[in-house]
C-alpha cells in the first residue's frame, strides 16, 4: 500500500517539469501572446500619457501655483518664512526637492513613475499646516501624491472613496441603456424606412440636438425640486433605501442621452447581418422572418455590441462629470471638476485621475477583445 502511494506521488523535479511544460504550452497559445503583447503596449502607452501630462503641467508658471499675497505678507515679516512657504508649495507640485533645489521635468516624470510602480516604498512628504512645516513618510505600494484641498489627503484613498460611487452609477446606466436601446435598434432594423424606423430616427435626432449640459440643467430644475417626487438633488448611498430615489433623476438623464448611440449601432449591425448570404439562404429554406431575426441575425449582431460594453461603461464613468457636479454626487467626475476649478489646480488629483482613466481605457478595450472570443469562437486573436 505504501509503495503504491509512493509511486503515485510525483517528485519535485517532475512537478517542476510539468509546470514548465504548461508554461511552454501557454506561450504557444496565440490568444495568450496577444494578451501579453497588449498589456506591454498598454504599459508603454501609460508611461507616455504620464510623461505628456507631467510635461504639460510643468508649463504652468511657478508664480501661479502659490498665493502671491500670502508670500508677500510672510516676506514682510521674514524672508525665510516666505521662502519656506514657497518651497513647501512647489514641493507639493514636484517643482523642487525637500531642500528647495529646482528639478527638471524628466526628474518629475521618473519620480512619478516610481511612485505608481506597485512595489514597497518609503517616500518623504513635506506638509504645511498654518505655515508650520511637517515632515512625514509615506509607506506603501502605490503613491499618487497628496491632494491640496480634498479629504482624505492621500490621492489613492481619495480615489478609492470616489471610484466606487461613479462605477455603481455608471454600471446601472449601462444596464438600462442596453435594456432600452437594444429593442429600439432591433425594431428600427427589422423594417428600415418603416414607421418604427422613422419614429426612432426622429427621437435620435432630437436627442442628439439637445446639448447634454442644457438637458441636465433643465432636468435638475424639473426633477430636483425639494417638494417633488424625487426630493432635493443630492447623493444617497445604495443601502439608504429611504433616499435611494434621489438617484433616479441623474441615472435617467444619463440613460436618456446614452440610448441614441447604442441604438444606432444595434440598427447598423442588424442591417449589415440582414444583407449577409446566410440570411438569404435561410429565407430560401422558408424560415420565418422572426426566426431569422431572433435566432441567427440577433446572435451574430450581438457580438460587436457585447465587445463594446466595457468601453461603454468606461465612457459612462468618465463622462459623468456633468451629472455628478449638478446633482452633487461625490464621484470621480465631481472630483475632477473640483480639482480644475480650484483657485490653484489640485495637480496630484488631476494626475491621479489621468493615470486611472488611461489605465481603465486600455483595460476596457483589452477586456472587450477577450470577451469577444467567448461569444464568437470564429474570432481568433493573434500576436501578429
Amino acid at each position: 500500500m505504501n509503495e503504491q502511494v509512493a509511486v503515485g506521488k510525483k517528485s519535485f523535479p517532475d512537478r517542476l517539469l510539468s509546470i514548465m511544460k504548461k508554461i511552454g504550452k501557454a506561450l504557444k497559445n496565440p490568444t495568450f501572446l496577444y494578451v501579453i503583447r497588449r498589456i506591454l503596449s498598454s504599459m508603454f502607452t501609460l508611461l507616455l500619457v504620464i510623461a505628456l501630462v507631467t510635461a504639460l503641467i510643468r508649463l504652468i508658471p511657478d508664480i501661479n501655483l502659490y498665493d502671491i499675497g500670502t508670500y508677500n505678507k510672510l516676506k514682510a515679516v521674514s524672508l525665510q518664512a516666505a521662502e519656506s512657504y514657497r518651497i513647501s508649495v512647489l514641493f507639493k507640485y514636484g517643482r523642487v526637492t525637500l531642500d528647495g533645489k529646482s528639478v527638471s521635468v524628466f526628474y518629475t516624470i521618473f519620480q512619478y513613475i516610481y511612485w505608481i510602480l506597485p512595489i514597497p516604498k518609503v517616500i518623504p512628504i513635506r506638509w504645511s499646516t498654518n505655515y508650520s512645516e511637517v515632515l512625514v513618510n509615506f509607506e506603501g505600494w502605490v503613491f499618487l501624491g497628496r491632494s491640496l484641498y480634498s479629504s482624505p489627503k492621500d490621492v489613492v484613498e481619495l480615489l478609492k472613496s470616489r471610484m466606487g460611487i461613479s462605477f455603481s452609477i455608471s454600471l446601472i446606466t449601462v444596464f438600462f441603456t442596453y435594456l432600452l436601446a437594444y429593442p429600439l435598434g432591433v425594431g428600427m432594423a427589422k423594417k428600415p424606412g418603416g414607421l418604427v424606423d422613422k419614429l426612432g430616427n426622429i427621437f435620435l435626432v432630437l436627442n442628439y440636438a439637445i446639448p447634454a449640459l442644457v438637458f441636465y440643467l433643465i432636468m435638475n430644475m424639473i426633477l430636483g425640486r425639494p417638494d417633488g417626487i424625487f426630493g432635493a438633488f443630492g447623493f444617497s448611498y445604495f443601502y439608504d433605501a429611504e433616499r435611494l430615489i434621489t438617484l433616479v433623476p441623474p441615472i435617467f438623464c444619463m440613460v436618456f442621452l446614452s440610448i441614441p448611440g447604442t441604438s444606432i449601432w444595434v440598427r447598423r449591425f442588424m442591417i449589415d447581418e440582414l444583407s449577409s448570404e446566410y440570411v438569404k439562404f435561410a429565407r430560401s429554406k422558408g424560415l420565418s422572418e422572426n426566426r431569422i431575426m431572433y435566432t441567427h441575425v440577433l446572435r451574430n449582431a450581438a457580438v460587436p455590441l457585447i465587445r463594446n460594453i466595457p468601453a461603454t461603461l468606461l465612457l459612462a464613468i468618465i463622462g459623468s462629470y456633468y451629472v455628478e457636479t449638478i446633482w452633487g454626487i461625490p464621484g470621480t467626475g465631481n472630483l475632477l471638476i473640483s480639482a480644475l476649478k480650484s483657485s490653484k489646480p489640485d495637480v496630484p488629483v488631476i494626475q491621479g485621475l489621468t493615470v486611472i482613466y488611461a489605465a481603465l481605457s486600455m483595460s476596457a478595450f483589452l477586456l472587450g477583445d477577450i470577451v469577444t472570443i467567448f461569444f464568437d469562437p470564429r474570432i481568433k486573436l493573434t500576436s501578429k
